[in-house]
């Protein structure tokens, strides 16, 4: 069997705790990595939110394992916003629960 392909993001503590609780407020799947890739799959912003509250030394990391239609369609997403795929991945969820569709209070 072929091996899984895999990517990963770094993202600020903040949204790894809130990307958990709304996947299990909202039953959308178990798993950050899940909720990543629906994030990824059901939200088309115009442009992405940088998340300057990000640092690396502090960054929580997320592994996900994709299949290659999946890679390649992340790694189009990452050429269109001119964004390596890690920070792509920390971006989109930013965004994600910084816009109208995402989470206003959830972390309030």
């Amino acid at each position: 069997m072929r091996k899984p392909n895999q990517v990963w993001a770094l993202l600020t503590p903040e949204m790894h705790k809130i990307l958990k609780e709304y996947a299990i407020q909202n039953k959308v799947a178990s798993t950050r990595a899940k909720m990543i890739m629906y994030i990824l799959y059901n939200f088309h912003p115009d442009q992405l939110l940088e998340d300057y509250t990000f640092q690396s030394k502090t960054g929580k990391m997320i592994n996900i394992k994709v299949s290659d239609v999946e890679l390649s369609y992340i790694q189009g997403l990452a050429k269109k916003y001119n964004v390596t795929i890690s920070r792509l991945l920390r971006n989109i969820v930013y965004t994600y629960f910084n816009s109208k569709e995402g989470l206003q209070d959830a972390h309030h």
